[in-house]
């Protein structure tokens, strides 16, 4: 989700959360009532049943306790979750990602579930997930659902061995071009994708101290080389330095790109778009660098600081992502636990031969248990995403040295990091 960073909307974020915040704690001297408000972002209509279910059951466990769902679009919630808390009229439990509950998180808008799940209770969370929403020290959510790529290859335009890392990719390219007339690879630059690439070919995000980019050294130079060969070379598509995922898997789906990072959520569109591509594709690990971690993603559940039932507030989200809650999502949809007792289940290690999203599924399986989230909180993140992508395509172009383009992109990190010396 986008979130504009000026410094007029920060300092308008400062001022709503401060009056909410105000407004919350004068609210906490009265008796709370027994009334929590849920929202979440696109999960209506398909999944009402579900969610509708959810809360019956857990209203049955606790007489007097009602819950209001409210759905609603992404490219919504940021905003209207903003105005709620300026009016004084904060939901309990809300549906975020991590990189805006860290935006919310850093002016103390969100309450800190550590203070009210015991030790035992934040066990039954994957660690990796759990550290996913973690800021400064400071933890700010629940983990609910995960997600993860994988490497889907058309394996009728790609001869031989798959490949493992990058490099292997951009070694096998021109062969490709030549023998299929197709590209290997479309790498997205959009969203955090780039950043994510960059960890999973060995590069360090940041620095030993926090306080600036980790990669203006040899790693991230061949990164940058990486892209610089596959666009000089013709070995990508023109249009990778102005369109994203969305044309990735566009192009892919059409038989013109060889692999794509995608997550198994996909495989469904491209069989029902183009069954004979979904015959030819091969669901394989994730490409990175020996020695790295495979990347996952998270989604959560925040109760805003001001809410006025805290206590139920968790008892509700931690009710939501229990294991056996998890486990009945994932049935419906193509996501993934962030609870380890729910990867006991047969539905994540078994998968006949002939069945392509069984397989996947269990691939993703073992990457969220074993993985990491490569890119966690960061303070202006937007920023720090938009310069390292702006860089990377100056270099593509041509319109900047890999060694000027890295050198920009310290400058800027520590800047925008904002450690002080």
């Amino acid at each position: 989700m986008s979130y504009n960073d000026s410094v007029t909307r920060r300092m308008a974020l400062r001022l709503s959360l401060s009056a909410g915040l105000a407004a919350g704690g004068s609210a906490m001297a009265a008796p709370p009532a027994r009334r929590l408000e849920f929202w979440t972002m696109q999960l209506s209509p398909h999944l009402d049943d579900y969610v509708l279910g959810l809360i019956q059951r857990f209203e049955g466990l606790n007489p007097g306790v009602t819950v209001k769902w409210v759905d609603l679009p992404w490219a919504e919630t940021e905003r209207k979750l903003l105005g709620a808390i300026a009016a004084r009229s904060s939901p309990d439990v809300v549906n975020l990602n991590p990189q805006f509950s860290a935006k919310l998180a850093e002016f103390g808008a969100l309450a800190d579930p550590e203070e009210h799940l015991s030790p035992g209770e934040r066990a039954d969370y994957l660690p990796a997930a759990w550290e996913a929403n973690r800021l400064a020290g400071r933890c700010f959510a629940l983990p609910w659902y995960l997600s993860t790529n994988l490497t889907l290859i058309n394996k009728r335009l790609l001869d031989g061995k798959l490949p493992v890392s990058h490099l292997d990719l951009l070694a096998a390219a021109p062969s490709i071009k030549r023998q299929r007339g197709a590209f290997a690879y479309f790498p997205a630059l959009d969203g955090s994708s780039p950043l994510e690439t960059l960890v999973a070919m060995g590069a360090d995000l940041l620095d030993a101290r926090a306080c600036g980019a980790g990669f203006i050294n040899s790693r991230g130079a061949e990164v940058f080389d990486f892209y610089r060969r596959l666009y000089a070379e013709g070995l990508t598509p023109r249009n990778v330095v102005s369109e994203g995922h969305r044309k990735a898997v566009e192009m892919f789906l059409s038989g013109h790109v060889a692999v794509v990072s995608s997550g198994m959520q996909f495989l469904s569109f491209i069989r029902n778009n183009n069954p004979q591509v979904y015959r030819d594709i091969v669901a394989a690990p994730q490409m990175r660098a020996a020695g790295r971690k495979p990347g996952i993603a998270a989604m959560n559940l925040t109760v805003p600081a001001a809410s006025r039932n805290r206590d139920l507030a968790f008892r509700f989200a931690r009710f939501v992502t229990a294991p056996e809650q998890q486990l009945a999502f994932a049935r419906r949809v193509p996501v993934l636990p962030s609870t380890r007792a729910s990867y006991a289940d047969p539905l994540f290690t078994a998968a006949d031969a002939s069945d392509l999203l069984g397989q996947a599924r269990a691939l993703s399986a073992q990457h969220v248990q074993a993985g990491e989230v490569q890119v966690p909180p960061l303070r202006n993140y937007n920023k720090l995403r938009s310069n390292y992508a702006r860089n990377l395509q100056a270099v593509m172009l041509g319109r900047k040295g890999r060694d000027e383009a890295l050198a920009d992109v310290g400058r800027q990190w520590s800047q925008l990091l904002g450690c002080q010396a």
